[in-house]
């Protein structure tokens, strides 16, 4: 029976090559040319990742790509769907690659598209128009480029602030600016405020940016100031746009900010639906709990198309 899975992150091989050892015939497609998602760029180590505490997100991605490569399965790359319909018990997905529309007909289908960092409009036209404005953490311009440079940060969690020492300890003048109070926890508060190159700004209410000379100007209560570089780190938002492809009657349920709501199994309220990875509302989005809820909607898919034959 076929399995359409629709991302090829950490969720979308997990679940592929659970699949297979389940005796399914998983069929991924990614809009991509390459399997592994954000993780790709992550140029930190997962510290916090029990077994692995040196291994950066990149060296991760790696190991699970290659894994990944070797499955002999179907790997449909640089691939959009365009619909999806429902088709008896199962569907039917219209998909296009390049200038060539076919249809895929498939059993279950498992959405694993992940999340993208969040941003205002007018800072991703910014961003789309200068390298030097920079749409959440994972860029190797950060590691690379920025040095000796005036730095905004834009975002007040966890991201924005470890992101602020690292630059700092690079010759980098940083300033982090949030709408509010910070949500960051209290050690990337403290190792901020004892770093006399970070200045952290509380209730910082930007009401402009424009490019001038190689700088970012931005406007803010005490006037214009130039920056070199603009980092935005709002966190992130589910790739759940995919959802309004699907025909009315097969749309799964969304929570208020995106995600796809699934049950203890990554069901979601449409049978034949699944859900796995950042695309759900995990209480810690990560590659291991990817992995894990992964390897769970496969044996969900498993157990529900043996029931219904």
């Amino acid at each position: 029976m076929h399995v359409a899975i629709i991302g090829a992150g950490p969720a979308g091989m997990s679940c592929a090559n659970a699949l297979l050892t389940f005796g399914l015939t998983p069929i991924v497609i990614e809009r991509s040319n390459h399997a592994g998602g954000a993780q790709r760029t992550n140029f930190h180590p997962h510290l916090w990742l029990l077994g692995a505490p040196e291994e950066t997100g990149m060296q991760m991605t790696d190991r699970l790509s290659r894994h990944f490569a070797e499955l002999p399965l179907q790997f449909l790359r640089n691939t959009e769907v365009q619909a999806v319909h429902r088709q008896g018990k199962g569907f039917v997905l219209e998909l296009k690659n390049g200038a060539a529309p076919h249809t895929l007909e498939a059993d279950a289908v498992v959405l694993a598209t992940g999340m993208r960092p969040r941003a205002t409009p007018r800072l991703l036209e910014l961003a789309a128009q200068s390298p030097r404005v920079i749409i959440g953490p994972l860029s190797f311009a950060i590691r690379d480029e920025i040095r000796a440079s005036r730095v905004l940060i834009l975002g007040g969690g966890d991201n924005a602030l470890d992101h602020a020492l690292f630059l700092s300890e690079r010759g980098n003048t940083v300033t982090v600016c949030t709408r509010g109070e910070f949500s960051a926890r209290l050690p990337f508060r403290e190792a901020c405020a004892s770093q006399a190159t970070v200045t952290l700004r509380r209730e910082c209410r930007p009401t402009g940016f424009h490019l001038q000379d190689d700088q970012v100007r931005v406007h803010l209560p005490e006037g214009e100031q130039p920056y070199d570089w603009l980092l935005v780190m709002y966190g992130y938002e589910p790739n759940t746009e995919i959802v309004e492809r699907f025909d009315q009657g097969i749309r799964p349920r969304r929570t208020r900010n995106g995600h796809i709501v699934v049950d203890l199994w990554q069901r979601s309220s449409v049978a034949g639906i699944y859900a796995a990875g950042d695309i759900t509302d995990s209480p810690q989005p990560s590659v291991a709990t990817a992995i894990a809820q992964g390897l769970a909607a496969a044996r969900a898919v498993e157990r529900d198309l043996s029931q219904a034959r």
